[in-house]
């Protein structure tokens, strides 16, 4: 089948292929790697012709950043939901902000989630420069972080924007890192919890911001 044979197939299935796709992408891709899973692997598990990953993704490479771009998309659209939600309480803090925002990456390792393993797989890739970070991250550094920043200088007035950047790259950075090394937080800390790692980094986070603030005060 080619692609134009391929194309023929209605827009609905064709869409519901590609969303297969990508899941099927997220398990093989977390489970083998690259290199070890085949376009033949994938189009097997979704039961569809090996076309089918040219068609809609212009070959496996493509696939895999598109895997990488759906989930951020996913991760942003949820905490940019759950501080619209949070910014309509009263009761909303700044410390309150910084936990939802943590917790739901913690939380995901903790329980073995999908999300925790690709976006774990990721940051190894970000970092061993196999995938392009400015093709997976540059909604991160256009969208949501001038987002997040100005979400905290809300929670914290006076603080400033070059001040809200760098705090929210500190955030980033104590959040990556128990994504990275979860196993070794429990085999260095056996007793250690989800929600300890959550309050401390909480706790870290919220004690550098308001230190920001205090300067201007």
């Amino acid at each position: 089948m080619n692609n134009e044979e391929f194309h023929r197939v209605p827009n609905v299935k064709s869409e519901t292929v590609r969303e297969k796709l990508l899941d099927v992408a997220e398990e093989l891709f977390c489970e083998r790697g690259f290199e070890r899973t085949s376009v033949r692997d994938l189009t097997t598990a979704v039961g569809c012709n090996v076309a089918a990953v040219n068609y809609h993704f212009g070959g496996k490479d493509k696939l895999y950043v598109e895997m990488f771009r759906r989930q951020m998309h996913r991760m942003f659209q949820r905490q940019r939901e759950m501080i619209e939600r949070l910014e309509k309480k009263p009761e909303a803090t700044l410390e309150g902000l910084v936990r939802d925002t943590i917790s739901v990456h913690i939380k995901a390792i903790e329980k073995k989630e999908k999300s925790a393993a690709v976006m774990k797989l990721l940051v190894r890739e970000v970092l061993n420069q196999h995938v392009y970070k400015d093709e997976v991250v540059g909604d991160f550094k256009n969208d949501f972080f001038p987002f997040y920043c100005e979400a905290m200088r809300r929670f914290c007035p006076g603080l400033e924007l070059e001040k809200a950047r760098l705090c929210m790259f500190s955030l980033d950075a104590l959040v990556i890192h128990p994504i990275l090394f979860y196993e070794i937080y429990l085999e260095t800390i056996p007793k250690i919890k989800a929600d300890e790692i959550i309050e401390h980094i909480v706790k870290f986070t919220y004690a550098g911001i308001r230190a920001y603030c205090k300067d201007n005060e």
